[in-house]
C-alpha cells in the first residue's frame, strides 16, 4: 500500500517548476524573438531616412541573419566551453550592444553592425536556453520550451505595433529597439557578474557517456524543412508593409503596426498548435498547417480589399505558427545523442532562412515590383509540401528496416 509520503513525492514531481529562474530564460528568449520581429519595420524607417533601395534594406535584414549563420557555424565551438547562464548572459549583453549601436547610427556600416551584432551574440540566447531549461526544470522541460516559444510569440507582436507607434509621433522609432535591447543587457549582465550563476561548466549527457555527436543524413531533409518553415515566415514579417502600403494603399504606419495581425496568427496558432500535438501526429499537423497557411496567403495576394488582405494575413499567421516547432521537435528525436550538434545546427537553419530569403525577396521587388516579388513565398510553400512528404517517406521506410520498428 502507498504511504502518504509517497503519493506526496509523487505530486511533488509531477508539478512543474515555474521558479524566477525559469521565467528569466522565458523573458530572455522573448526579447531575442522581439528583436527578429523588430528588425523588419526600423528598416523600413531607415530606409526612408537614409534612402536605401529594396536590395539595400534586404541586406540589412541579412546582417542579422548573417550574425546567426556565424553563430550556428562556429558557436558551438564557444559553446561548449562555456556555463549554459553565462552563454545566456552575454547573449543578453549582445543584444544591448547590438540594438545601441542600431539606434545612434546614422551611415549604413553602423546600422548593418548593430544588426549583425544583435543576430550573431543575441543568437547565444536561442542556441542555449533549451538546456538550462532541462537543467531547471527537468522531465518537464518539453513543457518549458514550448512555454517560453509561446510567450515569446506574444511578446514578438508588440514589436511592429512599437515602432509603428514611436515611429508615427516625434520622438521616433527608436525607442521600439533601445527599450527592449537595454533590459536584455541589464538582465545579461548580471548574469555574468552575479554568483548565483556558477561559471563552473558541466559536462553534456552526452559527453559523460562518450556518444557520438554526428548527425544522421535524414536530419538534413528536415532541416531543409526547417529552412524553408523560417523562410516563409520572415518573408512575410519584414515584406508584408510594404505590400500593404504598394498593393492595398495603406499608410505606413497603419500597415507596420496591421503586420501584427500576422504574428497574432501565430500566437492563436501556436496555442492550437501544442493542444493538437499532444493528441495526433505531427506530420498530421505540419499538412494541415501548410494548407491553412497557403490558404491565408493566396486569398493575402489575390485579394485588393484591405480588409480581405488583412484577413489572409491573419490566416497565414495561424497556419505558419506551427511549422517552426514541429520541425525542431522532428530535427531533436532524429538527433538522438547529437543534441548539442542539433541545437547548433536548427541555429544555422534560421540564419539561413533569414539571411537569403528576404533578401532575395528585396532584389525581386526592385526588379518587378513587391507583388510579384511576393510570389516567391507561394514557391516556399511548394517546395516545403515536397520536401515534408519525401521525409515522411524516409522515416516510414527507415523505421520499418529498425529492430522492432512499426511501419
Amino acid at each position: 500500500m502507498t504511504s502518504s509520503l509517497e503519493v506526496k513525492a509523487s505530486q511533488s514531481e509531477s508539478k512543474i517548476n515555474h521558479g524566477w529562474r525559469v521565467w528569466l530564460v522565458y523573458f530572455m528568449l522573448s526579447f531575442y524573438a522581439y528583436i527578429l520581429n523588430v528588425a523588419g519595420p526600423a528598416v523600413a524607417y531607415l530606409r526612408d531616412e537614409l534612402d536605401f533601395s529594396f536590395t539595400e534594406s534586404g541586406l540589412h535584414t541579412s546582417a542579422l541573419a548573417l550574425g546567426m549563420v556565424v553563430l550556428g557555424l562556429f558557436g558551438h565551438f564557444i559553446l561548449k566551453k562555456l556555463p549554459e547562464w553565462k552563454a545566456l548572459g552575454i547573449g543578453g549583453v549582445g543584444l544591448g550592444v547590438g540594438g545601441l549601436i542600431l539606434v545612434l547610427g546614422r551611415q549604413p556600416v553602423l546600422t548593418l553592425t548593430g544588426l549583425f551584432l544583435m543576430g550573431m551574440i543575441g543568437s547565444f540566447i536561442v542556441a542555449i536556453y533549451p538546456a538550462i531549461l532541462a537543467d531547471e526544470m527537468g522531465k518537464h522541460s518539453t513543457v518549458g520550451v514550448s512555454e517560453a516559444n509561446t510567450l515569446s510569440s506574444v511578446i514578438s507582436t508588440m514589436a511592429p505595433i512599437a515602432v509603428g507607434f514611436f515611429g508615427a509621433r516625434a520622438i521616433t522609432w527608436r525607442p521600439a529597439v533601445y527599450i527592449v535591447t537595454g533590459i536584455s543587457a541589464i538582465i545579461g549582465l548580471w548574469i555574468l557578474i552575479s554568483p548565483q550563476f556558477s561559471w563552473k561548466r558541466k559536462q553534456s549527457e552526452a559527453e559523460q557517456n562518450g556518444q557520438s555527436s554526428k548527425l544522421p543524413g535524414k536530419f538534413w531533409i528536415f532541416w531543409a524543412v526547417l529552412v524553408i518553415s523560417v523562410s516563409i515566415e520572415f518573408c512575410l514579417i519584414y515584406w508584408s508593409s510594404d505590400y500593404l502600403q504598394a498593393h492595398v494603399m495603406m499608410p505606413k504606419d497603419r500597415a507596420t503596426q496591421w503586420v501584427s495581425l500576422f504574428l497574432i496568427g501565430m500566437v492563436i496558432g501556436r496555442y492550437i498548435g501544442s493542444i493538437l500535438l499532444q493528441k495526433y501526429d505531427r506530420f498530421l499537423i505540419i499538412f494541415i498547417s501548410i494548407v491553412v497557411g497557403a490558404l491565408g496567403f493566396a486569398i493575402f495576394w489575390l485579394s485588393s480589399s484591405q480588409v480581405v488582405v488583412l484577413m489572409g494575413l491573419l490566416l497565414a499567421g495561424l497556419g505558419v505558427a506551427n511549422f517552426y516547432a514541429s520541425s525542431v521537435t522532428l530535427l531533436f528525436d532524429i538527433a538522438g545523442p547529437a543534441r548539442t550538434a542539433a541545437g547548433s545546427a536548427t541555429t544555422l537553419a534560421s540564419g539561413v532562412a533569414i539571411l537569403l530569403l528576404p533578401f532575395a525577396l528585396g532584389s525581386l521587388a526592385d526588379l518587378f515590383g513587391i507583388r510579384q516579388a511576393m510570389l516567391l513565398v507561394a514557391f516556399l510553400f511548394i517546395i516545403l509540401t515536397i520536401l515534408v512528404l519525401y521525409g515522411r517517406k524516409v522515416i516510414k521506410v527507415k523505421t520499418s528496416l529498425e529492430p522492432g520498428g512499426k511501419p
